[in-house]
Order: structure tokens, then C-alpha cells, then sequence
């Protein structure tokens, strides 16, 4: 029996081949001047900067140009990005590139419209009210952020990357369109769809998890497990490219009602300690944490394991849902990914001071099990 249940998704999911060119059509509904948030090269080489500004002129809409999100967008780059909108009148954000360009946009949104610092609407619920209308373009299957209330700021000061979740961060206008990803090279490819992949798997078991977030963390799950390999082998496999550009929304929208567990709460600190791809360090979490949480509902974990493509029948339940942990790692083997913290570039005396940051963090809001100080260092020495 379905219980109560809230679900909130305002954007407007526009996916398809060749929809980048219905950009300006769809910016020209929020404002006339545009912040383009972008990163400093990928897009540029490609070509996309240039189809977006020229895209955004057609339908009358000036572009200002803002491409200096780095991988892991420090607090500095928001607020450089919202002073410069503010101090030239943009009166929407166009986000272009992988999530760290969706996720700056997010908070250049906020400073533009309230001034001050970033940090100053860090964590859940800081957001005074709306913000500049957003418009975002996924260059990577991975984040999800084009369907999510959250962006990710990275404090180098602190040694520590830390969220921003908020309803009024949603895009207006999500434009997905898997032609715009067709360059992204191997390893990123790997491990943004291991992202995706994790919010799917995260998203199942969540303690928050409803019917509706259930399905689409398993539709994501089940696109992700037979396309992932497949685009990692041949990234210009367009069918593989379009199926996981779908996943990472589906996904993006199961975390945006049921939010992540504990192979995110680790890995955020992580990444802020050293200089880890996000993607990387979650997916490879992953199996340990689901391990870690696999009695809270093992019919899930069966349910994983068998849209993953695993035979389940005649095993106990406690086996059959460990086929999912099995089926996970596999996936790790066949893309290419660590399997090892150390592989990492993680120091081992680091997991005492990592495991009191994410003590810090309230692990345990959504995650399927709950833990304490001496279980994420557990957690941590496993996946070293």
C-alpha cells in the first residue's frame, strides 16, 4: 500500500539529438542578458561556447561570457561569477558543461541575487527565496544536476567540498541533449557514469525512497548497467551516449526526492581532503557501503541485482541480494575504475581526521543505515 508522499520536479526536461539549438528559444522566456557559466576549454574546443552564444543572439538574447569553472568549482569562482552578474544586469544563467558548470551556476545564481558569499547559503534550506532563473546544458552523463535542488562548492580553505540544497535552485529549463556529449574522453566517461549509477543505487535504498523514486532509480540503474560499458568501450556509440544521458536525469530526480546515502556522505569529505574525482571515489564506495547496509532491506538489493542482469533464483535472501555488491564491483572491473582508496592518492592517516568530517555532516538523514565515528572509519579502511 503507497503511503503519503511528496514530489517536486519544476523542470523542464527538454532531451533529445540536436535540442541545443532550442537554447535561446527557451532562455529568451526569463530574461534578455545571459551569464554563460562554463568551463575553461572543453566546450570552447568543441565548439558548443560559440553554438550557444550564437544560438542565444538569434532569439535577441545578449550572452555574457563566464568561462572560468574549474573541475571542482571553488567558492572563489561563485562568487567572482555572481558579482559579474549582478554588475552587468544578467537577468538569467545559462550553465554549460559537466556538473561542476551546472553546480557554479547554481550558486552564481544565489550570489547574484542576495550578494554576499557563497557560504553564506551552504546546506539545506539557506536559499532566502528565488533566484536568477536557470537554464542548464549536461556535457557529461553523471551529475544529474540538470534535475536537482543540490550544487556541490568546494572551500580549498577548508580542505572540504560542501552542499547547497534548495528548491529554489532548480533549473528552469533542462536542455539534454547526447550530442553535446559525444567528445567526453574514456575515464571521464567512466566515472561520471558511475556517479549517475550511485544516485540511482543510493536513491533505491534510501531511507526517504517512495514508489516514484523507486522507479526511477531503477529505470536509471538498469539504463546505466547496460550502456556504461558500452560508451566506455566506444564513446561514439550515440544509442549507449543517450541512454546514459537518460540515466543521469533519472537519476538526478530520484536523489531530488530521495537523496543519497552514505558512498556520497564519504565522499564529499574526500574529495575536499585530496584531489579525487568525485565520480571515482563514490562508485568505488559504493559496494562497501552497500554491504554495509544490506540487511536494512535485503528485496531491494535483490531487486538491483536482478536489473543488473544477475540470476537470483534458488539462492537464500541474504545471497541473492549480495549478487548486487558482486554485480557493482563487476561494473567497476569492466569501465575501467580503482578499486582502491590508495589507487586514489588517499593517505591512510587521513581517515581518522575524513571520519570526524563526515560525523560532522549528519550522515545519517537519508542513508539506509545508520553510522557512527568507528563505522565510516570501518567504512573508509575497507574501500583503502
Amino acid at each position: 500500500m503507497v503511503g503519503e508522499l511528496d514530489f517536486l520536479m519544476p523542470t523542464k526536461l527538454v532531451f533529445g539529438e540536436g535540442r541545443l539549438k532550442e537554447v535561446g528559444e527557451k532562455v529568451k522566456g526569463y530574461g534578455k542578458k545571459a551569464l554563460l557559466v562554463t568551463g575553461r576549454k572543453a566546450m570552447k574546443e568543441l565548439g558548443f561556447t560559440h553554438q550557444v552564444i550564437e544560438y542565444l543572439k538569434a532569439e535577441g538574447v545578449e550572452a555574457v561570457l563566464y568561462d572560468k569553472v574549474e573541475p571542482n568549482p571553488s567558492k572563489q569562482t561563485v562568487n567572482t561569477g555572481g558579482k559579474l552578474a549582478k554588475g552587468k544586469d544578467c537577468d538569467v544563467i545559462v550553465a554549460l558543461g559537466g556538473g561542476s558548470a551546472l553546480d557554479a551556476a547554481k550558486g552564481i545564481a544565489v550570489v547574484a541575487k542576495y550578494g554576499g558569499d557563497v557560504w553564506d547559503y551552504m546546506g539545506e534550506g539557506n536559499v532566502p527565496g528565488p533566484v536568477l532563473p536557470l537554464v542548464g546544458i549536461p556535457s557529461t552523463a553523471g551529475t544529474g544536476s540538470e534535475t536537482t535542488p543540490y550544487a556541490v562548492i568546494t572551500f580549498k580553505e577548508k580542505k572540504m567540498k560542501y552542499f547547497m540544497a534548495s528548491p529554489y535552485i532548480f533549473f528552469k529549463v533542462a536542455i539534454v541533449d547526447p550530442l553535446v556529449m559525444m567528445s567526453v574522453p574514456r575515464y571521464i566517461t567512466a566515472y561520471t557514469g558511475m556517479d549517475a549509477f550511485t544516485h540511482a543505487a543510493e536513491a533505491y535504498t534510501s531511507r526517504m525512497a517512495q514508489p516514484i523514486s523507486d522507479r526511477l532509480a531503477l529505470q536509471a540503474i538498469e539504463l546505466a548497467t547496460g550502456s556504461l560499458p558500452q560508451v566506455v568501450m566506444n564513446g561514439d556509440n550515440l544509442e549507449a551516449r543517450t541512454n546514459m544521458a537518460l540515466a543521469s536525469s533519472l537519476a538526478g530526480m530520484a536523489i531530488a526526492q530521495a537523496g543519497c546515502g552514505n558512498a556520497h556522505c564519504l565522499g564529499e569529505p574526500l574529495g575536499g581532503f585530496f584531489k579525487t574525482d568525485h565520480g571515482a571515489v563514490v562508485g568505488l564506495l559504493l559496494p562497501h557501503v552497500m554491504e554495509y547496509n544490506i540487511l536494512t532491506n535485503p528485496d531491494k538489493f535483490v531487486n538491483i541485482a536482478k536489473v543488473m542482469g544477475e540470476k537470483v533464483d534458488g539462492l537464500s535472501l541474504r545471497s541473492a541480494a549480495m549478487k548486487a555488491v558482486e554485480a557493482v564491483r563487476n561494473l567497476l572491473v569492466d569501465i575501467g575504475l580503482p578499486q582502491r582508496l590508495r589507487d586514489l592518492g588517499v593517505q591512510k592517516e587521513a581517515i581518522p581526521e575524513m571520519a570526524e568530517e563526515v560525523m560532522r555532516r549528519n550522515p545519517n538523514g537519508e542513508s539506509a543505515r545508520t553510522v557512527g565515528l568507528e563505522d565510516v572509519k570501518y567504512l573508509f579502511e575497507r574501500a583503502f
